[in-house]
């Protein structure tokens, strides 16, 4: 192939890929827990049951106007090669909050009439509806602001049909 000196484009490009960065978006509510030299959990479509670690080493001070978010970057070691440029990843940063929490079941959570509710169990002939008040809800876990004692049964399955069944 002819290469000519007005050409613009790149002939090939060289990637050191033993040490990747990954790229995530924190949303509005989130950005004051996000700090430099947090530990992150990467996985990918890819390896879908492998975990990758990494560190947070940039914040960045703008708000993404597409994305709503702000950019945090995560840098990590690929020694094994499996991290690719321009992959999908999901990035999980940990933090501690000061506060103790009851935590259930996300799937316990009914939401009807613009509240939460969850159905607590005191015995086969007393199943009470209760509201309650979500503070955060992580994957699979919800975390309960007020409303829910500590040792308090809440029924995970099929919570929508007895819920239902009390409610009508």
């Amino acid at each position: 192939m002819l290469l000519r000196n007005d050409r613009s484009e790149n002939i090939f490009d060289i990637a050191e890929i033993n040490e990747v960065w990954a790229m995530a978006n924190v949303n509005e509510s989130d950005i004051n827990k996000v700090k430099l030299g947090q530990d992150a959990s990467i996985t990918t479509l890819s390896y879908p049951d492998k975990v990758f670690k990494g560190k947070v080493d940039k914040i960045f001070n703008v708000i993404d106007p597409l994305t709503k978010a702000m950019n945090a970057r995560v840098k990590l070691q690929n020694s094994d090669f499996l991290l690719k440029p321009d992959m999908n990843a999901s990035i999980k940063l940990s933090f501690n909050e000061k506060a103790s929490m009851i935590a259930v079941p996300s799937s316990a959570i009914i939401f009807d009439k613009s509240k939460n509710f969850v159905m607590i169990f005191k015995d086969r002939n007393n199943i009470e509806t209760r509201a309650v008040e979500v503070y955060r809800q992580v994957g699979d876990i919800t975390y309960i602001a007020s409303g829910l004692k500590e040792n308090e049964k809440v029924i995970t399955t099929n919570e929508l049909f007895i819920y239902d069944a009390l409610n009508d």
